[in-house]
């Protein structure tokens, strides 16, 4: 059965019960830990988000409304993506009276600074691996000048068994311990050095 309605939030009938049958199974979203994060990641990079432009689409014969994101990539952590312009495309959006609105998508905002686990394909519906669970915000308010990340939910990133819990709804009260777990913060540096640790893991299990 496809549970899309509940993601979905058109302000046209004219949307409702079109999309995605054949596209997506369910609407849960099963987070994934961070060992299927990096291996179903066909780039990761660090960028900033340069431009949001909602424009519209179709699918079937029928109006929709998608958004590109134009990234700067500033640094490849995976995946061997060029520095400079990068494109990626997800439902939903609003041009004019046509709004269309998917609530499980990680939101973007202008100049911000991201790392993203992105598929290896584009996808119709939404570029990142397991939707929020791979966007991450880089912060760099810290009194200490260091720079760390946060989950799409703005929730500080301690540990690595974060990854895999709920970004809605509450944590999971998970009794494994993490041994990268930390009070103030995974840094960024630290958070990039364990995305190419397991990059090079998955490499050699192949």
């Amino acid at each position: 059965m496809n549970h899309l309605s509940s993601l979905l939030r058109p302000t046209r009938l004219l949307i409702a019960g079109l999309l995605l049958a054949s596209t997506v199974s369910a609407t849960s979203i099963r987070p994934p830990n961070f060992e299927q994060l990096v291996e179903n990641s066909g780039k990761v990079v660090r960028a900033t988000i340069e431009n949001i432009r909602p424009y519209e689409d179709s699918y079937e014969g029928e109006r929709i409304v998608r958004t590109e994101v134009t990234l700067n990539v500033l640094e490849s952590i995976a995946g061997n993506v060029a520095p400079g312009e990068l494109k990626i495309r997800y439902l939903g959006g609003q041009v004019g009276d046509l709004r269309l609105e998917v609530g499980a998508m990680p939101q973007f905002k202008p100049g911000s600074e991201v790392v993203l686990f992105l598929h290896p394909h584009d996808r119709f519906i939404c570029p990142t691996v397991g939707w929020g669970h791979g966007k991450y915000q880089v912060d760099r308010s810290s009194v200490d000048g260091v720079a760390r990340v946060r989950r799409s939910n703005g929730d500080l990133l301690q540990g690595l068994d974060q990854i895999a819990e709920p970004i809605h709804g509450g944590a999971l009260q998970t009794q494994s311990f993490d041994p990268l777990s930390q009070s103030n913060g995974i840094t960024l540096a630290q958070f990039r050095q364990l995305v190419r640790q397991q990059v090079e893991i998955n490499r050699r299990q192949e």
